[in-house]
This record gives C-alpha cells, sequence and structure tokens, in this order.
C-alpha cells in the first residue's frame, strides 16, 4: 500500500528523514558555531589579559628607571604599613614587595634637592604590593616642603588628604621582585643596579582556566 502524501508531496517517512537530518545539521552548526565563539572569546580574554599585565608592569618599569634605588624599608613614616602603629616604617623590599626611593618634585615638575650642590634630590617611597589578588601602588611623600605627592592610603581610608592606593593590576596570583646586580647576580635591594619584576594573572572564563606571565627588568638612573 502507498504511503499518504502531504500537501507539499512528501510522504510522512520522507518528511520525518527531513527533519531529522535537519536537526542534526543544526545541532551539528550550532555546536561547531558556539565552540569558535567560545575558543574567540578566549583567545580575546587572553589578549587583554595580557595587554593589562604588560601595561601595568610597564608603569613600575618606568617608576623604577626613574628612581634612585630600592630602599630597604620606607624612609618615612607610614601609620598604614603591613605593622600598622606598631611600627610605621615596616614595609620592606623583599621578594613580593618593592619599595622604590624616588625623586621629589614641586607640582611644576621643578626637582626639590636635598644637596643641589652634589645633585642629590629629596625622594619619596614608592611601594608596590599585592593584597587580596590586585597590585597595588602606594606613595609615601617624603614631608619636605613643596612636594607635588602626597602619602596614599587603603582604598576604604582614602580622603582629600590621602588619596587611594592605585590598583594596577587584578587576579593577581603570584607577584616575584628580584635584585640583579650589574652581573646579573640576585643581591639585597640596596645593592641593586637592576629590578626585575615578574607577575602572574588568572581567570577563570567559561569553566576553563586562563593564566598569563608578564616579565619586564629595568636599570635605575641613579641619582
Amino acid at each position: 500500500m502507498t504511503a499518504k502524501l502531504d500537501a507539499r508531496g512528501l510522504t510522512v517517512v520522507e518528511l520525518l528523514v527531513v527533519i531529522s537530518v535537519t536537526t542534526i545539521l543544526i545541532i551539528v552548526v550550532t555546536g561547531f558555531m558556539l565552540t569558535n565563539l567560545q575558543e574567540s572569546t578566549l583567545a580575546t580574554a587572553r589578549g587583554n589579559m595580557l595587554r593589562e599585565t604588560q601595561q601595568s608592569l610597564d608603569l613600575a618599569a618606568n617608576d623604577i628607571r626613574l628612581s634612585a634605588n630600592a630602599d630597604t624599608n620606607n624612609r618615612w613614616a607610614d601609620v598604614n604599613s603591613p605593622s600598622g602603629g606598631s611600627n610605621q616604617f615596616s614595609w620592606q623590599s623583599n621578594s613580593s614587595t618593592l619599595v622604590l626611593a624616588a625623586g621629589a618634585e614641586k607640582s611644576d615638575g621643578t626637582v626639590i634637592f636635598a644637596d643641589a650642590k652634589n645633585y642629590i634630590t629629596e625622594k619619596n617611597n614608592l611601594v608596590y604590593f599585592v593584597k587580596d589578588g590586585t597590585l597595588y601602588k602606594r606613595t609615601i611623600a617624603s614631608p619636605v616642603a613643596n612636594n607635588s605627592e602626597k602619602t596614599s592610603c587603603p582604598i576604604n581610608l582614602a580622603s582629600a588628604n590621602c588619596p587611594a592606593d592605585k590598583p594596577l593590576l587584578q587576579n593577581v596570583s603570584a607577584f616575584t621582585v628580584l635584585y640583579k646586580d650589574g652581573q646579573n647576580n640576585n643581591v639585597a635591594p640596596t645593592d641593586a643596579r637592576s629590578i626585575e619584576l615578574n607577575v602572574t594573572t588568572d581567570k577563570k572564563i567559561y569553566s576553563k582556566n586562563l593564566s598569563v606571565n608578564y616579565k619586564t627588568r629595568m636599570v635605575f638612573r641613579n641619582d
């Protein structure tokens, strides 16, 4: 017996086959498109992570280039230092924290000298540290007159007189500081001729862990 035709001239069996094949093709094409979209999104996210990581360390590298040296501890008191009021000089240059001695300037960009005859400038401290997965830059300003910089504070304590620490990079899983002499040997912070910074950031997207690492190195101008 012949199968009954539908209005378009297809048998019921043929119509079911067409529907099944079309459904399979849609599933395959949709899966392919979703996979490509996911891969494109992951590639874009990884590129953005690398760009943000590079920009952050490049800012730090520029501060190193313009600084005289790394200090063992902060040279000016900071009530928000790691030990708080019990030790306001508890920032330490080590493998995970960098304390720079950077020249102090007036608001017009004029250098403030501690010893003009020997071209020795007054110094602020710039502190790079990680807290709760974020890389921050804190300024600890020299108390010298006409200094354009102000000592910064944790975000929750910021005010007009104490601006917030500058967040440089989020999702930081590792931040390493190495202190190098002219022969590329690891040395104490105050003996360093250059600083090597290494940072790793992690982010989860589409249930996949993305990890980006960036390293940079910069020589002090040593004024």
